[in-house]
């Protein structure tokens, strides 16, 4: 009796350890839950919502994939506004996140905030707007100084090589702005005909936007081209810059701007934008979310600098652009801007 009892206690234990292995292979223990922050400049920017469906797009596949799931928090300063973005922040040191992805309104201001997220062994990753100097462990981004060489390119082609030129701005200061405008002034230098007459800011504000540029428009009216950094004032609709809106129909003033939204598109389509640079705006947040869940769970190290790409749209290729939004399919690569 000993004996067969010795033997089906080793049946049974056998029988219990093949169990819990193969439950484990079904309910790995190694599982876990995370938390990661989505913080975009400002949530009164409507440029920012694709790339918020994004981070929540990528989190439902990463929770749908197993084992781990994955939770964003989507916050963020109303208006932009730097020291608010750097409360923003401490706030969501103080929750505990595994992550954070955040486009900084300003390159130093938050620098600080930053380097005390990951001090706290919160992982820090910038997307749109870059903290060069702080901790971050990558940018995701255009090449902003490229895009502003692209936008120079665009205009130079379609207003020509001499003419009188203003620029639109938003914070002034934000690196990601000053890139592209860096990248414009040397995309004209070898024209010594095109002239900058002024540079307007609007602090990301649509209103703003609409203001300073009707009052270039006052002030130089017989300007030959417009670069908007970013496309602010158009969020206001069309008849909100009579004066512009004038001058572009009329042919006397050729316009491009950095994104590729809608509503430029329908611009472009009645003739008052003739080009546009774009950002690859659903990756902003399904991109970053990636990476942080990559970089927090599996230990990826990722390059300084990860380029998104870019998208130049014309007359010849916005038909295209109009069906990526309709459909929400970016993945199709563009047909070419110009005709080879």
């Amino acid at each position: 009796m000993k004996v067969k009892g010795w033997k089906g206690m080793l049946a049974l234990t056998l029988s219990v350890s093949l169990l819990t292995v193969l439950l484990s292979q079904v309910t790995p223990a190694t599982a876990k839950s995370y938390v990661f922050a989505w913080i975009p400049k400002a949530l009164n920017n409507p440029v920012f919502a694709l790339g918020r469906d994004g981070s929540f797009k990528k989190a439902s596949e990463i929770t749908a994939k197993g084992p781990d799931s994955v939770d964003v928090i989507y916050t963020g300063s109303v208006a932009s506004d730097a020291v608010e973005q750097v409360r923003v922040m401490e706030d969501i040191i103080a929750k505990g996140v595994d992550g954070i992805g955040v486009s900084c309104n300003d390159p130093t201001a938050l620098v600080d905030v930053i380097d005390m997220a990951i001090a706290a062994g919160i992982p820090v990753m910038t997307w749109d707007s870059d903290a060069p100097e702080s901790k971050r462990f990558a940018y995701l981004g255009v090449e902003n100084y490229a895009g502003g060489k692209a936008a120079a390119e665009l205009l130079i082609k379609y207003m020509g090589k001499e003419g009188k030129v203003a620029l639109l701005t938003g914070v002034p200061g934000a690196l990601n702005l000053e890139e592209r405008i860096r990248g414009f002034k040397d995309g004209i230098k070898d024209y010594p005909g095109i002239k900058v007459v002024t540079t307007v800011a609007c602090y990301d504000d649509i209103n703003q936007g609409v203001q300073v540029v009707e009052e270039a428009m006052q002030a130089h009216p017989d300007l030959n081209g417009w670069f908007f950094v970013g496309l602010w004032p158009m969020f206001a609709g069309r008849g909100a810059m009579p004066l512009w809106e004038e001058a572009s129909l009329a042919g006397r003033c050729k316009s491009v701007a950095f994104d590729t939204l809608p509503v430029e598109l329908e611009w472009m389509k009645d003739g008052l934008v003739v080009g546009l640079v774009g950002q690859k705006y659903w990756g902003w947040g399904y991109d970053t979310i990636q990476m942080l869940y990559d970089y927090v769970a599996h230990g990826k190290r990722f390059p300084d600098w990860v380029d998104s790409g870019m998208d130049i749209v014309t007359e010849h290729n916005v038909d295209a652009m109009i069906e990526a939004w309709e459909t929400h399919d970016f993945t199709k690569p563009l047909p070419p801007p110009f005709p080879e």
